[in-house]
C-alpha cells in the first residue's frame, strides 16, 4: 500500500514538472493568424489585404524597403485608395504591433491561399482585393473568435464564408471522451471492478468531466494557444480528479473504499498525462476546423 502511494506521489510530482516546464515556455506559444482561402480566384494579377481600424498611426511597416521595390506601385495606390474612410490597410499602411502576410498569395488546388498573423493581427478586419482590371471586393468586417482561424471568399459572388468554433469544440469533445473512456475503461477492469455494475457510474463521471474540461481548456486553447491552456488544465485537472476520485470511492461497487480511490486518483493521473502530450495535436486538429 505505501509502495502504491510513493508511486502515485511520483507520477504526480512528474506531471507537476511537465506543466512547469511548459509554462516557463510562453514565448514559443502559437501566435494570432488568419487564412483566406480564395475560390474562383482573379485569373489576373491582383492584390489582397486586410483593413483594420486605425485608432493610432500603424508604427510598424509590415513590408520592407524591398518588398514594396517588388510590386506594382498602381496595384498598391488602387489598395489604399479603395479603403473606405475609417479603414487602413494593414501591410501596405503598417499596423501598431508587427505582423506578417502576403498580398500576392500562393496557388492551392483551384484556390489561392493568402495567411496573415503575428501579434499585430487586428482583431476586426475586412478584406480588400483589387485586381489590374480595376474590379474590386470589399467585404464586411470580420471579428477573429479564435487564436487561429480561416475564412473562404468566393470572388466570383463576393460571399464570404467562416466556420463556427463550436464546431471544432464539439469535435474536439469527442475526441478526448473517447481514448478517456478507452484508457480509464481498461484500468476499471485491471483494478478488478466489474464493468458490468459500474459502468452506469463510469460514463456519467466521464461525460461530465470531459463536458467541464472542453467548457474550460479546449475554449481556451481555441482562443489563446496552448500555453494558456496548460496553465489553465492544472487547476481544472486537479478539481476533476479530487471530483471523480470522491465520486467514484462512494458509487463504484465490488471493491473497497481504498481501491476505489487508487483507481480515481490512478485513472486521473493517466489521462492527465495523456492529454497533457496530446493537447498540441488537439490544437492542430480544432485549427484546422476554424
Amino acid at each position: 500500500m505505501k509502495h502504491q502511494k510513493r508511486s502515485l506521489f511520483c507520477l504526480f510530482c512528474l506531471f507537476l514538472f511537465l506543466t512547469a516546464l511548459c509554462t516557463v515556455s510562453a514565448d514559443i506559444g502559437p501566435k494570432d493568424q488568419l487564412t483566406v482561402y480564395l475560390t474562383n480566384p482573379p485569373q489576373e494579377t491582383y492584390y489582397l489585404d486586410l483593413l483594420w481600424q486605425p485608432d493610432t498611426a500603424g508604427s510598424f511597416s509590415n513590408l520592407s524597403e524591398e518588398e514594396l521595390a517588388e510590386l506594382d506601385p498602381a496595384l498598391l495606390s488602387r489598395l489604399e485608395s479603395g479603403t473606405p474612410e475609417g479603414w487602413a490597410p494593414a501591410m501596405v499602411c503598417g499596423t501598431p504591433l508587427p505582423m506578417w502576410g502576403d498580398l500576392v498569395g500562393h496557388p492551392q488546388g483551384d484556390q489561392r491561399v493568402h495567411v496573415f498573423g503575428y501579434v499585430g493581427l487586428p482583431q476586426v478586419c475586412r478584406i480588400l482585393l483589387v485586381t489590374e482590371s480595376g474590379r474590386q471586393i470589399l467585404t464586411g468586417p470580420i471579428e477573429r473568435k479564435v487564436l487561429q482561424s480561416s475564412v473562404t471568399l468566393d470572388c466570383a459572388s463576393g460571399r464570404l464564408y467562416q466556420s463556427s468554433p463550436a464546431v471544432a469544440l464539439g469535435i474536439s469533445f469527442l475526441a478526448t471522451l473517447l481514448p478517456t473512456l478507452l484508457i480509464e475503461g481498461l484500468l476499471l477492469l485491471l483494478f478488478g471492478f466489474s464493468l458490468r455494475q459500474n459502468w452506469k457510474v463510469f460514463v456519467l463521471a466521464n461525460l461530465v468531466t470531459q463536458i467541464a474540461l472542453t467548457l474550460i481548456v479546449h475554449t481556451i486553447l481555441l482562443v489563446s494557444g496552448t500555453v494558456s491552456a496548460h496553465m489553465v488544465r492544472f487547476p481544472t485537472e486537479l478539481a476533476i480528479l479530487v471530483a471523480e476520485t470522491i465520486f467514484y470511492r462512494r458509487f463504484l461497487t465490488g471493491q473497497s473504499r481504498g481501491r476505489r480511490t487508487g483507481y480515481g486518483i490512478c485513472a486521473n493521473l493517466v489521462s492527465w498525462i495523456v492529454g497533457f502530450f496530446s493537447l498540441g495535436t488537439l490544437f492542430e486538429l480544432m485549427r484546422s476546423l476554424c
